[in-house]
């Protein structure tokens, strides 16, 4: 669906409608606007004084007036969605401090049941308070829609800065994965378990306000984590101590950063679960490749259960081989043999970890409207004129960063014997080429003169 064209007078009846701009503000606002009867215009103006964002002027010249507050919240822009609901970065209308609003899809907080599960979740994550976990502020619903108030993270997660970028220099991949190691040993101290390490639920934010400071990582959405307390699968204690409960046969997380204990069951697990997913992450860091890339969601699982993943020396020669030690023993198929805690990650990842800064290209601004004499359509996402939707059922979401799909294999820089093998081929390829054409030539040149010869003499 595009959006139609919108004349001055409509798109200012919609902005005053949406009350992100009142009757007063506007009358001040007037004057600044330029004199153009097209409403895209003045939503690029409005969008260029700071007085919208580029989603709510969107939103807006599309007809949609409502949805732009939840409750304390005025709602700035969509940064992720999923199956679970989506997530809007807003800002406090008091204080003025700039959240996320993660907020979740109404068939998952239908029953009583779910709502009690939901009110245990948020308890749970309210304990979790450490420099590398997002922190929870608030948890709340109005009418049907429930939502946590988490941080703002104002920096990419490494899927994204994987795929674009590429591997993470050695020291820094370190870095990283010793920072996620330090924020799941807060969560173990509570006996805490994530269920759902992954690159997308791994964010980076710079640490102060100069850009070239070391980023700091975060861990997201410990809404997949439960509170786990060992030995609470006991019979007569089916809640597990404030564990919540899922069908047995059950399997939560991510099929190519999945333990191969979690594929087996969801209960049966302890922080060693984690440490797992997190090598998967530290080889993903590493090589740009997931450990098992492509097939299905059950043949990966099946892989993580039975197979080594291509050794780390085979998508880069530079890892020093303690380094990859470290990354194979938390990979170990058993438990047993992993790092016992991730304490013991940190403590290892520690003389290799080397901070710095995020290596990462932001996206071009996307903070003007564009303006075109052929009216640029607006993304529309084929919603009504409410606002959050939930539509969604593209497998789960990260807390502040959209999740690409987990079976779409990396683009990533080639090695350099890969790239000069390939060149090798080109260069044997134009000289087959060369041989074939001065081999046509030839045989034109002899077949026209043999034929010359074989005329018979003038008279």
């Amino acid at each position: 669906m595009t959006s139609q064209r919108v004349d001055r007078q409509t798109f200012l009846s919609f902005l005053v409608r949406s009350e992100l701009v009142s009757p007063r503000q506007l009358d001040e606002l007037l004057p600044k606007l330029p004199e153009s009867n097209r409403g895209r215009v003045l939503a690029r103006a409005l969008v260029e004084l700071g007085v919208l964002t580029r989603f709510q002027a969107e939103r807006i010249l599309a007809g949609r007036t409502a949805g732009f507050h939840l409750g304390q919240y005025r709602i700035l822009d969509q940064v992720g969605k999923g199956g679970m609901g989506r997530v809007y970065k807003a800002e406090h209308l008091t204080m003025g401090r700039i959240v996320a609003l993660k907020v979740l899809a109404p068939d998952l907080t239908q029953s009583e049941r779910a709502r009690e599960l939901f009110r245990r979740e948020v308890q749970a994550a309210a304990r979790l308070v450490h420099p590398n976990i997002v922190t929870a502020y608030d948890a709340n619903h109005i009418d049907d829609r429930f939502f946590l108030v988490l941080e703002f993270v104002d920096g990419p997660n490494l899927d994204q800065l994987i795929r674009t970028q590429g591997p993470l220099s050695i020291g820094l991949a370190c870095d990283y994965i010793r920072q996620v190691a330090a924020g799941l040993q807060g969560a173990h101290l509570l006996n805490m378990v994530h269920r759902d390490i992954k690159p997308a639920n791994i964010l980076v934010q710079r640490r102060g306000l100069q850009p070239d400071q070391p980023g700091l990582v975060k861990i997201s959405d410990f809404g997949l984590a439960r509170l786990h307390t060992p030995g609470s699968e006991d019979a007569n204690d089916p809640a597990g101590g404030g564990t919540i409960l899922t069908r047995d046969n059950s399997v939560m997380g991510t099929p190519d950063f999945l333990s191969p204990e979690q594929a087996r069951s969801l209960h049966k697990l302890d922080i060693r679960s984690d440490i797992y997913s997190l090598g998967c992450t530290f080889y993903f860091l590493l090589t740009g490749q997931v450990p098992f890339p492509g097939g299905n969601a059950l043949d990966k699982m099946i892989r993580h259960t039975t197979e080594a993943p291509l050794p780390v020396e085979r998508y880069r020669a530079d890892v020093p081989a303690s380094v990859v030690a470290i990354c194979e023993k938390m990979l170990a198929k058993n438990p047993e043999k992993r790092y016992a805690t991730p304490a013991d990650v940190v403590a290892a990842l520690e003389p290799f970890a080397v901070s710095g800064q995020i290596p990462w290209a932001p996206p071009p601004s996307s903070g003007t409207i564009p303006v075109d004499a052929r009216e640029t359509p607006v993304p529309f996402d084929g919603s009504d004129s409410e606002m959050p939707v939930y539509a969604d059922s593209d497998g789960e979401m990260s807390a502040l960063s959209p999740t690409l799909s987990n079976d779409r294999t990396p683009t990533t820089k080639l090695p350099s014997r890969v790239i000069r093998k390939r060149g090798r081929r080109r260069k044997w390829l134009w000289r087959i080429l060369a041989g074939a054409a001065v081999f046509a030539a030839t045989a034109l040149v002899t077949g026209l003169a043999m034929h010359w010869f074989r005329q018979p003499p003038l008279p």
